[in-house]
């Protein structure tokens, strides 16, 4: 039986919806409401890992949960002792109260470091080093460090630190907050990886790779000597979007946890649940809307054994402040992670494109994981594609798929993201053909004008298909994979269902209606050697839909007319039949 405790997730739930908000004082001091996930203190508090890496995707709740963790942990004579009151860490046990504010915290955040080259990147990274070390330097014993200690630290100050000279900055800040405040202490770093992927979309990777590598290394580094580094930190916390190879950055770490989207630990400590998300609904009323706001940003499956079915916070924390009957794609519009973007764009190999379209089809690609990559060996690595996609949020582990010794089951997670692979296959259509032909070819097929929407799908299958190579075994997914690739701008207007049972059998394509007042469409293709026969298999796909009653599933969607479309295909030529139902 669930207790009043249980039930208290939502603090605040009539305040305004938090969006764009990152600072957890600001967050309870200012009314906001939030869905409470301070249990994510206890399972780091919890954990015995000396380094812990947690990756997650973009806007999923790092910054926030490494805020909370700042507060909580970061020793203040001026700290608000009722910040936690009433929360769930404040109920998990007086040994973790113990821990609040007991050792200094040493927090920096990478998200700002992302320049388009070398020289910018270095003097925002050389800015942020300065303030940081500046605010550690305040009313600390600077006379008990060495005189290679101080030098740094002056230098780092100044801003005339060169690059070598800045690796060591984050260990003496360690050592001098031990000596400041007799206690090791935490070491919190957000978005470690920002400076990386930027790096590497812009060419100028070696070098920030070798920075990093010895600003974390040195302070994280697993050394028994008293007189090294790791003798002046208590723990640490990494995040970041994915886990970097460690023999990139964290060379020699020993002591490091990595948890990523696939680990049961903090499965549900990012990210909103179905619980969660239901309380926050109906505390703004917003009960009706559940199920669209299910199928807009639910579907990530975050853990291992026992995963944990995650929201989009971002998607839903901004449709919360502005809803709309309609969900709208806030996560995918949001700038942030162009290295999975510019993956995705930049892919031309013809397996990779039949893969989008079969997950663009609402299909699983089965791909091998890994959570350690090299950026420099990206472009060698045949499944890093797959890998990124799915540490970026653009991919889940599919809740059916039964484990494999072939590798991992993998879908895209909700309505939101298919908007990524809509304009994947876009671009790929513009690549071979004028931008005009998707749009007006849309549009004549929902204003009933097939004749035209057969000419423009024509152009396109005479532009296109050389592009989707219809030259394997099964052409016939080519054709399919073409028109549903054109169709899934419809999403908004259409439920498109593909190889859906419908009457007395299975429709290649039926285009369910969001609006009565919009045609219902029902499509069946043929496949055929010669172009002779394109009209007769045109007319047999016709027939099909009708012999085989199609459209039956309209029947109580009172549509105003079923559109019934047969198309045949040979190479790059098709023939169209049709008729209107109804």
């Amino acid at each position: 039986m669930k207790t009043k405790q249980d039930l208290v997730r939502i603090l605040n739930p009539g305040g305004p919806a938090p969006r764009g908000l990152s600072d957890f004082t600001e967050l309870v001091e200012g009314g906001f409401a939030f869905v409470d996930k301070t249990l994510f203190l206890k399972e780091v508090l919890d954990s015995g890992d000396k380094v812990t890496l947690i990756t997650r995707p973009r806007r999923f709740g790092k910054t926030m949960n490494m805020g909370m963790l700042r507060c909580f942990l970061h020793w203040s004579p001026n700290r608000q002792p009722d910040l936690f009151d009433g929360l769930a860490i404040q109920r998990a046990g007086e040994r973790y109260q113990g821990e609040r504010g007991k050792r200094p915290v040493l927090y920096l955040t990478f998200k700002d470091v992302k320049a388009e080259n070398w020289h910018d990147a270095w003097i925002d990274l050389r800015g942020l080093l300065s303030v940081i070390a500046e605010i550690h330097a305040r009313g600390a014993p600077l006379d008990q460090l060495v005189y290679d200690q101080r030098d740094v630290l002056e230098k780092t100050i100044q801003k005339q630190a060169e690059p070598a000279e800045c690796k060591s900055i984050l260990a003496v800040l360690t050592e001098l907050l031990t000596l400041k405040h007799g206690e090791k202490p935490w070491v919190l770093i957000d978005e470690y990886d920002t400076p990386l992927h930027t790096a590497y979309q812009h060419g100028y990777y070696p070098r920030m790779r070798d920075i990093m590598r010895g600003l974390l290394g040195r302070c994280l580094k697993d050394n028994t000597d008293p007189n090294q580094p790791q003798a002046f930190l208590h723990k640490a916390v990494i995040t970041g979007i994915v886990r970097v190879a460690k023999e990139d950055i964290f060379s020699d770490l020993n002591n490091l946890g990595v948890y990523g989207v696939t680990e049961d630990r903090f499965a549900s400590s990012f990210g909103f649940t179905q619980a969660e998300v239901g309380e926050l609904l109906a505390a703004r009323g917003l009960q009706d809307r559940v199920d669209a706001v299910r199928d807009w940003y639910d579907g990530y499956r975050f853990g291992g054994d026992t995963p944990a079915t995650i929201y989009n916070p971002w998607s839903v924390i901004s449709y919360a402040a502005n809803p709309t009957q309609t969900p709208r794609p806030y996560w995918v519009n949001t700038s942030g992670n162009d290295l999975v973007r510019s993956m995705l764009e930049k892919s031309d190999d013809p397996q990779d494109r039949a893969d989008m379209e079969t997950l663009l089809l609402g299909g699983a690609v089965e791909k091998e994981i890994s959570d350690n990559l090299a950026l420099r060996d990206l472009p060698q690595l045949a499944d890093a594609l797959w890998s990124i996609l799915l540490a970026g949020g653009y991919l889940t582990v599919d809740s059916d798929g039964e484990p494999s010794l072939l590798g991992t089951k993998l879908r895209v997670p909700n309505r939101e993201v298919q908007f990524v692979y809509r304009r994947l296959i876009t671009s790929w259509f513009h690549r071979s053909g004028p931008r005009s032909l998707l749009p007006s070819a849309l549009k004549a097929l929902i204003g009933g004008d097939v004749a035209e929407f057969a000419r423009r799908v024509t152009a396109l299958a005479s532009n296109s298909l050389s592009y989707f190579d219809i030259g394997g075994s099964h052409p016939e997914r080519v054709y399919h994979a073409l028109v549903m690739g054109m169709l899934a701008y419809l999403a908004d207007l259409y439920h498109i269902r593909s190889n859906r049972e419908s009457g007395e059998g299975r429709p290649d394509l039926l285009l369910l209606p969001r609006d009565a007042r919009k045609p219902g469409i029902v499509m069946e293709f043929k496949v055929v050697e010669a172009e002779d026969r394109l009209e007769q298999a045109a007319q047999a796909a016709l027939a099909q839909i009708q012999e085989k009653d199609y459209a039956a599933e309209f029947a109580q969607r009172q549509c105003v007319f079923v559109l019934a479309i047969g198309m045949a295909f040979a190479g790059k030529s098709l023939a169209v039949a049709h008729e209107r139902l109804g």
